[in-house]
Parts: structure tokens; C-alpha cells; sequence
């Protein structure tokens, strides 16, 4: 059997990986991956190509989710638009899906935990693990004598008060019986100790609510259906209603109710429009923004932009969620324009009010010492998360079994008791606009990037009896506005003036470039008009 992890190691996202026997080909996962940061224009994610997905894989049988987070599945539109395969995850899962691909209406496959599906001659079985979103799953894989764990994302979480516990007894079957290779998350590699439970924060946040003087204002990440069923306990006990507020937490919290987590509850989940005749007091919206995004409800209604609905002096605001590596400066001026509004912030930086989705290093030593594989890999997180995590378990294993560190791309091979490393495949990623939800070409990019670092200019150009160059700048930075466009287009007039018989658009193109070289460093992008012809 041979695994090919083609994203999610060595950076955060694009979790995509490849099981493959000479006969049968299953693709486990396929997320995107947000921006590192913000130099790429208008890419609001990457997926991996899903070219280079069919060209290198053309006989695909099947798709294997474990869970419903984007790093897992946001990639899967552009991948089912072209190809049709069953795609096999739980229920809460399949109908996050179902609404992310409701134009192509995929081939979902439910599945039951413990029930193995057999894919030509793969065998995968789905067990429960805990994380920040329900019905996570980690992955039994057995073909041609192999097995193989992977563990997807995941913590230990003894009492999660969500009647889905972590199945460790089923994992020691599973190692009872031998497993060969334990894929597994290293999020959190670098923390000591159990990752803490999320009962375990019940109590303070409840505590912080009802010492809130009027409304409560609660934000976390939307898939959290976990932790809202928790805040739905705590709001009845503290004669409180729940109005949810942006799409992302009503898409999540529909799909929790067919899939019977969360019962629908009119007398808790009330419409911000009921809300209206509720007494502040009385009242917890839960909304979207714990990253501090400009377009969703929580920097909105900081602004006083959603929908007359407004903060004031009184409310409080809980941010019950880990700040993204990334997001600290954005977040940081977020609470800040909430407390200039004399709005009282809880923060998770503060406050033992939010627990990881993700194990730290007791659960991953658990998780191991359950399975008892004969090698272990590595996988979801930046390449120094990979190596804390492999440099421990180095200390933590046994003379006859071993940990091995991989790349994206790379081809690991089971052959009997031996695991090899093979030759990697090269994996590109595409950008995509998130507006349009369409790839970026490189000369879309890289005109973006010409507009947003240097800016615009327009040159528009009237070749009849008399020669007519007008100049028109957008986002350039001038000492005296309108003077290089007045003075650009007085040149490029007599430029083309002398030389009409050539072509007009190559000529402005050339001497543009030659006349703004002279007045700064910047690259505009210039755009050529001629008789009303770009």
C-alpha cells in the first residue's frame, strides 16, 4: 500500500491524502488552505490543482472525509465539478457537503462508526474522535495485508457532554490486532499535557455570564456545535435567548439538527427580529468574527454596519476561541475599538474560556501507546511542528519501531513490516478568488499586485485627423496630482504623432514604460486604449 500526503504537511491546510494498491485508489480529504498572509491580492484560499490531482491519479474510486472543517473539504467543488466518485463521511459531514456542492449534487455515502466500507481492495473504517466540530472521525485503513491509522484532527476528551466520545477501546483493538502506520495530527505537538476538555471551561463561561450586566455578545468558531449546544444549556439556566447572527453559524447549526445533535428549541433559539422585544438582560447572540474578519457580524456590528443593530456601553463580548497565528494584530484592534466603545471584553488570552480541538502531547503519547504502531508520521502542521513532534516521539518509542519525518508530495511504501520513502511528487497549489469562487492565473495575479503596490494608469488614445492622448491615474501616489498625467499624455501625443503608421497600441506600451521610468520606481499597470480598443 502506498500513502501520499499531497497538503496539510509542512503547512496548515489542503489536508489531501492519497491510498493507493495497484488495483484501487481512495483520496482521503481534500481542504483548502487560507493566505499566509496578504500579499496575493484577492486569493482568499489555495486549494491543491485538481489537474494535477486527475493527471496523477486518474482512477480515483472513492473520497474519505473525516470531518466537516474547510482544511478538510473546502476544496471538494472544483474536484466533483470533474469527477464523479462517492464520497464517503458521517452524516453531520455529508450535509456540510451537500450545501458547499448543491449545483453538482454529489455522490454521499453515510457511513456508521465501526462499520467498515470496502472500496475495491481497501477497507476503511471510521472511528470517533473528539475535536472542535461533531462526528470528527479518525480512519482504519487495511489492503494487502497493511494497516493503517489516521488519526485526522483530533484530541482526548474523556467527558465531552456531547454523547460522542474519543473510542479508545476501539483503538486498542485495532492495536491489539497490529497496526503497521499511525498517521497523526501534530497541531499541538509542542504542548505538554493533556489538552484540556472543553467541560472543563463550562463553569467560567457561565460564570462570565451571569455577571454580564446586559447583553452578551459570544463569538467563536462557527463549526463549534459542541461548544453551542454547551451555551445553550448555560443560557436556559441563566434566563437567557440565543440569537445566532451570520450565515456560517446558522449553516452549521441547521446541519447539527439534521443530524440530530441539537433539537430545535424556539423557546432558547429566537430570530434577532423576536430579539427586538427581549430585555437586554436577557439576551446572548452568538456571531460570527472571533478572527477579527472585516465582513463578518462582530467587526460589523463593532463599526455600527449590521443591520441597525449596534454595541453599546454595558455589553460584554466573549471571545471564546484561540487567536490564529496571523490574526494577533487584527484581533488586538478589534478589542480595542470594543473597549473605546466602553464594551467589556472576555478574552481567551485571559480567561480560561476556550480549549483546543486539537491534542497536545499526552493525547498524541495516548493515542500511540493505544495503537502500538510499528511506525509513526507526522502530519498537520508548519514543518516545525512536525519535527518537535517527531523528536519526541524518537524518545518515546520502542527499539523496534520507528518515526519518520515527510514532505508534502513524498511516496511512503509499506512492504510488510518496512516502510520506504520514495521519490516526491511535486504538488502545486491554486490560488482562488472567493468572491467569484475561480482560480487566479499568474497575469491575473500578478496585475493585482501591480494595482495594489504601484496602481493604475489608463491610456486612452484618438488616432483620426488630429492625434488625442488622455491620461487617467488611479491610486498613484503624486507630490502634485494630475501633473505626471498632464505630462504623460502632452509625450505620448507627440510620440504617436510622429510615427502614425505603426502600431498605436505596441508604441504606448513601449513608451509609457519608457516616460514613467524616468519619474519613479513603481510598476503601475497600464492599461492601452486606442479608438475605443483595448
Amino acid at each position: 500500500m502506498q500513502i501520499i500526503p499531497l497538503g496539510g504537511v509542512g503547512a496548515f491546510g489542503a489536508n489531501a491524502t492519497i491510498f493507493r494498491t495497484e488495483s484501487t485508489s481512495i483520496l482521503v480529504d481534500f481542504g483548502l488552505m487560507f493566505p499566509p498572509d496578504s500579499r496575493q491580492p484577492g486569493v482568499d484560499y489555495y486549494i491543491i490543482d485538481p489537474d494535477f490531482l486527475l493527471t496523477n491519479f486518474p482512477k480515483l474510486d472513492a473520497i474519505c472525509i473525516t470531518h466537516g472543517h474547510e482544511d478538510h473539504i473546502g476544496a471538494l467543488p472544483f474536484l466533483l465539478a470533474r469527477l464523479d466518485v462517492p464520497v464517503f463521511t458521517m452524516p453531520y459531514t455529508a450535509d456540510l457537503i451537500r450545501q458547499k456542492c448543491r449545483h453538482l449534487k454529489p455522490s454521499l455515502k453515510t457511513v456508521s462508526l465501526n462499520k467498515p466500507i470496502s472500496i475495491g481492495d481497501i477497507q476503511v473504517e471510521f472511528v470517533g474522535v473528539t475535536h472542535s466540530i461533531i462526528q470528527a472521525c479518525a480512519l482504519a485503513i487495511h489492503a494487502n495485508g497493511s494497516s493503517v491509522i489516521h488519526s485526522g484532527d483530533f484530541k482526548v476528551d474523556a467527558l465531552p457532554g456531547d454523547e460522542y466520545p474519543f473510542q479508545w477501546q476501539r483503538f486498542q483493538q485495532l492495536g491489539e490486532d497490529g497496526i503497521d502506520l499511525l498517521i497523526m495530527d501534530s497541531t499541538n505537538a509542542a504542548k505538554p499535557g493533556f489538552c484540556p476538555s472543553d467541560a472543563e471551561i463550562v463553569d467560567t463561561i457561565e460564570d462570565h455570564i451571569r455577571q454580564a450586566k446586559g447583553r452578551v455578545f459570544f463569538t467563536t468558531f462557527s463549526s463549534h456545535m459542541p461548544r453551542l449546544k454547551k451555551l445553550k444549556r448555560i443560557a436556559k439556566a441563566a434566563g437567557r435567548k440565543v440569537v445566532l447572527l451570520g450565515r456560517s453559524f446558522q449553516r452549521h447549526y441547521m446541519a447539527s439538527i439534521d443530524a440530530a445533535y441539537l433539537a430545535h428549541d424556539p423557546d432558547t433559539f429566537i430570530s434577532m427580529q423576536e430579539a427586538e422585544s427581549v430585555p437586554d438582560e436577557q439576551l446572548i447572540y452568538v456571531v460570527t468574527g472571533s478572527q477579527g474578519e472585516r465582513s463578518a457580524v462582530l467587526a460589523k456590528l463593532t463599526h455600527d454596519e449590521f443591520q441597525g443593530l449596534r454595541l453599546d456601553q454595558g455589553d460584554t463580548v466573549i471571545f471564546s476561541s484561540k487567536t490564529i497565528p496571523g490574526n494577533e494584530r487584527v484581533i488586538a484592534l478589534l478589542i480595542s475599538d470594543l473597549e473605546n466603545k466602553a464594551v467589556h471584553v472576555i478574552a481567551a488570552s485571559k480567561y480560561p474560556i476556550h480549549t483546543s480541538g486539537h491534542g497536545y502531547r499526552e493525547d498524541m503519547a495516548f493515542l500511540y501507546s493505544l495503537t502500538k504502531a510499528r511506525h509513526v508520521i507526522p502530519i498537520h502542521g508548519e514543518f516545525n511542528f512536525l519535527l518537535q513532534h517527531y523528536r519526541w516521539l524518537q524518545e518515546l518509542l520502542g527499539s523496534d519501531q520507528r518515526t519518520h519525518l515527510i514532505q508534502t508530495g513524498d511516496v511512503v511504501e509499506l512492504k510488510g513490516d518496512q516502510l520506504v520513502i520514495n521519490d516526491p511528487y511535486q504538488v502545486p497549489l491554486l490560488p482562488i478568488d472567493g468572491n467569484q469562487d475561480v482560480p487566479l492565473d499568474t497575469k491575473t495575479l500578478r496585475d493585482r499586485k501591480d494595482m495594489m503596490y504601484s496602481g493604475l494608469i489608463v491610456v486612452s488614445a484618438h488616432t483620426g485627423e488630429s492625434i488625442n492622448v488622455e491620461i487617467a491615474t488611479h491610486g498613484l501616489a503624486e507630490k502634485e496630482p494630475g501633473l505626471l498625467a498632464s505630462e504623460m499624455a502632452k509625450t505620448l501625443t507627440r510620440v504617436l504623432s510622429k510615427q502614425r503608421a505603426a502600431d498605436p497600441h505596441a508604441i504606448l506600451k513601449r513608451e509609457s514604460k519608457k516616460f514613467l521610468k524616468t519619474k519613479f520606481f513603481g510598476r503601475p499597470l497600464i492599461k492601452i486604449i486606442v479608438d475605443g480598443h483595448m
